[in-house]
């Protein structure tokens, strides 16, 4: 299959049917309850399950998978990426985790610093 047809990585988390992402996919995939995904969105605990469309949780949910792809990229491996981005205390921002950093809403950041990490720049 020549890249042109194969499925875009974020097409695995997405809700059937839907035009929007799957929180329990995304839950699963990093090992969260759909509750925890809700605390970490800044939503109702009910919301991932009633209301998963709903813009807040949505937008979550593209800066997690976003950071993911371009760990994924670097790691070449999205279980590993997972793990680094749950796991692994980052010195450049205090030792937040990745994932702590998109909870505050500073995805773009931990982009910039994996592909400064990717290029032989930071670390």
């Amino acid at each position: 299959m020549n890249p042109a047809q194969q499925e875009p990585f974020v097409e695995r988390f997405r809700e059937p049917n839907t035009p929007y992402l799957s929180p329990a996919k995304v839950g699963d995939f990093f090992g969260l309850r759909v509750q925890e995904l809700a605390e970490r969105a800044r939503v109702h605990r009910n919301t991932p399950t009633a209301r998963p469309h709903t813009a807040q949780l949505q937008k979550y949910l593209q800066e997690m998978l976003r950071v993911l792809a371009v760990a994924t990229e670097i790691t070449g491996d999205s279980e590993r990426a997972a793990f680094l981005l749950r796991n692994e205390p980052l010195r450049a921002f205090g030792y937040k985790t990745a994932d702590t950093l998109v909870q505050e809403g500073r995805s773009d950041a931990v982009i910039a610093y994996l592909e400064s990490l990717a290029g032989g720049f930071a670390g």
